[in-house]
């Protein structure tokens, strides 16, 4: 790559060659690795990755309304509430009327909810630790870094984009 663009086609590099060196499909076909690698540990806790996210925010925030939850996760209400159902059903969330505010829903973590996510935390880590065996300790600082510099760089027109895209093209933990 010369100047941060593909290198056009050329009779010396053939598209299969430059296929398999395209940082963008490599990006993809890792990418996808990696989703089913954490889907797995997490589903071995009955969670989804946006579960698993929902859980953490509720976690490093604490408990907060239905509505800020939704903003917080970008996710339309009737599609939070598929969330939080089974969640609820499961302990590992709870909805209460707020006291001041009778209209409003606050979610809360529950101890059971804890207990899972520091499972299912714990089963990502290992799922990421297998995943980026092939790294050494500054290799993966390093990937960490360009890799939140890149989202940072997606992100900044996604609210233009994400208004024409289908909704899973701009959510920072894609479901299946």
């Amino acid at each position: 790559m010369t100047g941060g663009t593909a290198k056009p086609l050329t009779e010396s590099a053939g598209l299969t060659e430059q296929r398999q060196s395209s940082p963008a499909l490599l990006l993809a076909l890792v990418g996808r690795v990696a989703m089913r690698r954490l889907r797995e540990a997490h589903t071995a806790y009955n969670l989804t990755p946006r579960q698993f996210h929902l859980l953490g925010l509720l976690h490093d925030q604490g408990a907060m309304g239905q509505r800020e939850l939704g903003l917080m996760m970008d996710t339309d209400p009737s599609i939070l509430v598929t969330m939080l159902n089974p969640l609820e059903a499961d302990g590992l969330i709870s909805r209460d009327r707020d006291a001041e505010d009778r209209r409003r829903h606050l979610v809360s973590l529950t101890r059971a909810g804890e207990r899972q996510l520091i499972e299912a935390a714990e089963a990502q880590r290992e799922a990421e630790d297998a995943l980026l065996a092939g790294l050494d300790d500054e290799q993966r600082e390093q990937l960490g870094l360009l890799l939140m510099a890149l989202q940072d760089s997606l992100t900044v027109g996604c609210e233009t984009a994400c208004s024409l895209a289908p909704a899973d093209d701009c959510e920072t933990a894609p479901e299946p």
